[in-house]
């Protein structure tokens, strides 16, 4: 092992352990006199039989989420399923989903420069042929998912998915970042409750507004060594410094994704952001152990927990910002 990835591998170590240690074992400073019940809910649901759900928690800790962010190792390209593919670098995620007709495309990255190095490259890598990218969803109208999209629209001639009030916000954030690619062309406005549908694969949409606007939410069947399994994806997990009506919304989608799941039965959850749901440590144990169990299927129970974690953490800091009233 060399130097750069020793040192890499302490940081990140010495950032869970105060995680674990240290910051979860006591409130956030700007809330030491406010009661936290929500947090407590969220700390006694995540500290279960089954073990310490990091990902789900760190948004009761978001300035703790940051700093972990900044040493979450990059997996590279790799197969999470027999037709799913993530695509990121570690921080950033986009996921490819192979059907029969070609693939569909979830998220992607800052730019141009990022769109050929984690998604064109990252599937000639995997032995996918990038050509055969004919549907993109766009999750948020924040540039790091969207930056990519005009520049693979035009090249491959894909059918962008997005929703209307994201579109305007990612139209609004030109001139803003000299990171992210130009806002998508617009094409096909996202539904709440349609399916995307391409070839043998239809992946179900929910509109869960708080991170954004009108987030995008899915379930996506997939399969896992020939078993038809299902991930449900979540389009925008923080939750900080939002206004009061969207910490209501957030706490909406939580409570209506918690029903749908109850019924859909999901097995793992996905996202956005490699910090929130451990898709680098995942991807290690699926190269490490490819004869186990996959790691992304947690099971229905721990997916629920997720979600419940995530609005005990809503609630808490819609709670915290309000100071407490």
């Amino acid at each position: 092992m060399n130097i750069r990835a020793t040192l890499r591998m302490v940081a990140l170590a010495s950032v869970f352990g105060l995680l674990a240690q240290s910051s979860f074992g006591q409130a956030m400073p700007e809330s030491a006199n406010i009661p936290q019940p929500h947090l407590a809910k969220a700390r006694a649901d995540a500290f279960g039989e089954n073990g310490w759900k990091f990902p789900a928690l760190i948004t009761c800790y978001p300035n703790e989420g940051q700093s972990a962010e900044k040493v979450i190792k990059d997996p590279g390209p790799a197969k999470a399923a027999d037709n799913l593919y993530f695509l990121g670098d570690g921080i950033v995620a986009a996921w490819a989903v192979d059907t029969s007709d070609g693939i569909i495309l979830i998220d992607t990255m800052n730019n141009q420069a990022e769109a050929d190095k984690y998604i064109i490259g990252g599937l000639r890598q995997l032995g996918v042929d990038p050509a055969r990218i004919k549907t993109i969803i766009v999750s948020h109208g924040h540039g790091d998912h969207y930056g990519g999209a005009r520049y693979l629209q035009d090249k491959y001639g894909a059918k962008l998915y997005m929703t209307a009030l994201d579109y305007d916000l990612a139209e609004k954030s030109v001139g803003r970042s000299t990171v992210w690619g130009p806002p998508p062309r617009r094409d096909q406005v996202a539904s709440d409750g349609q399916t995307v549908t391409l070839g043998d694969e239809g992946i179900k949409l929910f509109i869960t507004a708080g991170h954004t606007p009108a987030s995008l939410s899915m379930l996506i069947p997939v399969k896992d060594k020939g078993q038809a399994r299902t991930l449900l994806y979540l389009g925008g997990i923080t939750n900080k410094n939002l206004s009061p009506q969207m910490h209501a919304a957030y706490d909406g989608w939580t409570t209506r994704l918690l029903q749908v799941s109850a019924a859909a039965k999901p097995e793992g959850i996905i996202g956005n952001h490699s910090s929130y749901d451990e898709a680098a440590t995942k991807i290690d144990k699926l190269r490490a152990m490819p004869d186990k169990p996959n790691p992304f299927f947690v099971g229905v129970d721990n997916s629920l927990r997720y979600l419940r974690v995530l609005k005990e953490c809503n609630l808490n800091n819609a709670a915290i910002e309000k100071g407490g009233h």
